[in-house]
């Protein structure tokens, strides 16, 4: 029996709302609240009930995330350790076809349409049924075989509240500067989004204010850094990743059981190089997207730089201030978390 979803879903404020359109052209009908925790185009109320009550199964991996934290990254890697360095498949195959993006349909615009073979997918095992309504992308999820690895950027909270005694969670955390700027191009490259201000622009008026989709940042890393001793979560670092890859494969070869050599991880560290997921369309989808209308030409790659302290090329002075004033606001969390934002040598 499905629980009623326990968060209000409340329109962000009518300026508010106004600043977000005029700056997200894909926003046209604004962002909506979810009780605080997180913010999402307002048809997400079409599929909130449905995320809260999804029943994962024992054998799933959820990769779960703030955007633009090394989701890319870690799902090729989750992937490819679980099913046995299968490389022609993971260099085939989209890797949103191998790890769905559970949550897509409450992102991508009403106005826009999915894939056409997503939506002839959908239909071929709901016939009869819209989907707009069914969720197409929720869809690919159900369709998977056994073991699933699944994407996430919804906090804990708005999915099921028995999701860690369901299966096993790899949340990843990047600090929030290096996060704010990859955000930023992200948020300018993909037509759901269609970002058109400046980068001043964008950290003093949406980012310092939460008022960005999926913010706050905040709530989210510490809903994460909450559940980290969980036997069912792994909570890893994205800056830890780039600086010893090796040591931190060693550590989700143990969380995930899947009992790969030491020379097997050296093969998926090669395979997940910076330059080999950039290089390849199935994790860099940028041309083929760009071609199809979703994503924005002109604008840096899906996978851009992949390095820590980007952000130093991006905040002035007085940007750095505003910043640690937002940061201060969200005190004891954005003090506990141990983040790097510079490493001295990246692997």
């Amino acid at each position: 029996m499905a629980v009623e979803f326990p968060f209000p879903l409340t329109p962000f404020p009518e300026e508010v709302q106004a600043k977000i359109k005029a700056k997200f052209l894909g926003f046209r009908n604004g962002l909506v609240d979810v009780g605080g925790r997180h913010a999402l185009p307002a048809h997400y109320g079409l599929f909130a009930s449905k995320y809260f009550n999804y029943k994962f199964q024992e054998d799933d991996v959820l990769v779960m995330t703030f955007p633009r934290s090394g989701t890319t990254w870690t799902q090729e890697v989750v992937w490819t350790m679980r099913n046995k360095l299968d490389l022609d498949t993971a260099a085939a195959v989209p890797l949103d076809a191998r790890v769905p993006f559970i949550e897509l349909d409450s992102i991508i615009p009403p106005h826009a349409s999915p894939p056409t073979e997503v939506v002839e997918h959908f239909r071929r095992r709901h016939p009869g049924t819209n989907p707009k309504g069914g969720g197409v992308y929720l869809d690919l999820v159900d369709a998977l075989g056994s073991p699933r690895t699944i994407k996430t950027h919804l906090p804990f909270s708005v999915l099921s509240p028995d999701l860690v005694n369901s299966c096993k969670v790899v949340y990843v955390a990047r600090n929030p500067k290096d996060v704010a700027v990859s955000f930023y191009h992200q948020q300018r490259l993909v037509k759901s989004a269609e970002y058109v201000g400046s980068f001043r622009e964008y950290i003093l008026d949406f980012w310092c204010q939460d008022h960005l989709l999926r913010a706050p940042y905040w709530s989210h890393l510490a809903e994460g850094w909450a559940r980290r001793h969980h036997p069912n979560v792994l909570f890893l670092f994205y800056e830890d990743m780039k600086e010893d890859f090796l040591r931190e494969l060693g550590r989700l070869n143990s969380f995930l059981e899947t009992g790969l050599t030491e020379s097997q991880l050296l093969a998926v560290a090669h395979h997940a190089s910076f330059s080999g997921m950039k290089s390849r369309g199935a994790t860099n989808p940028t041309a083929a997207l760009q071609e199809a209308g979703n994503f924005k030409k002109g604008e840096a790659d899906f996978i851009r730089k992949g390095i820590t302290g980007d952000w130093t090329n991006f905040f002035t002075p007085d940007l750095e201030e505003k910043f640690e004033e937002w940061m201060e606001k969200w005190q004891p969390t954005s003090r506990e978390i141990p983040f790097k934002y510079h490493i001295e040598k990246e692997m």
